[in-house]
């Protein structure tokens, strides 16, 4: 007997473009994978929960266009012997200038290993591989914006019912207001909270301060609703 599945219609995220591998799983530390960006999205491999906050980090700025994992550097080091420094995670920015990020804890953030990456970041600004090169520790992770970005990620997808009433919501409102405001407007309770984040996270609503995302965050709109 064969058994058929049906996919319908569904498309699987596209694989990783690091030049690696990273681990599928380990006993020492935090292994995982994450998918990020519009439609289907691509998954990208994490190594520590320091770099999948740092991911979660990159992605919801604005700034940012895209991030890529694992990205393969040829360095040299005092003897002029070449090696292979693996970046955790370069970003595309939206100036065209390309960061990469190396991800350690900062307790395993010494000298020796704080003037390598000085060499490495050196020869690959020089050779036009990033613009920057940073060192991203625990120490780099505000909790308020990851709470943010954390949830910026968990409401990405659209909502093709919810995301126009919203827009028509916003739009309409007139200086500023809360979040919890247009929500009861709307009448969607959670569907239209949502909804008001992914204008949060595209730019059409602004927030009055930098806080955690709340009901009763203050918002106000933008000329691009």
């Amino acid at each position: 007997m064969s058994i058929h599945f049906q996919t319908g219609g569904i498309r699987l995220p596209e694989v990783s473009r690091g030049n690696r591998d990273t681990q599928v799983g380990s006993k020492r530390h935090f292994t995982g994978g994450a998918v990020i960006g519009d439609d289907h999205g691509v998954r990208l491999g994490l190594e520590s929960n320091l770099e999948k906050m740092a991911l979660l980090l990159l992605s919801a700025r604005p700034t940012t266009l895209d991030v890529v994992e694992q990205v393969a550097f040829e360095w040299y080091d005092e003897h002029g012997e070449y090696h292979t420094h693996y970046m955790d995670l370069v970003a595309k920015q939206t100036d065209d200038r390309v960061v990469g990020y190396a991800v350690r804890p900062s307790q395993h953030a010494g000298l020796k290993y704080t003037l390598k990456l000085a060499r490495i970041k050196q020869q690959a600004i020089r050779g036009g591989v990033v613009n920057d090169f940073r060192l991203f520790t625990e120490q780099d992770v505000c909790p308020v914006e990851l709470f943010n970005a954390e949830l910026f990620h968990a409401v990405r997808r659209p909502d093709c019912f919810a995301d126009p009433v919203m827009q028509d919501v916003a739009g309409a409102s007139v200086g500023v207001t809360t979040i919890g405001a247009l929500v009861d407007e709307s009448g969607l309770d959670g569907m239209g909270f949502r909804a008001a984040v992914r204008l949060i996270k595209s730019g059409h609503l602004q927030m009055v301060r930098y806080e955690r995302i709340e009901r009763s965050s203050e918002v106000f709109r933008t000329l691009t609703i």
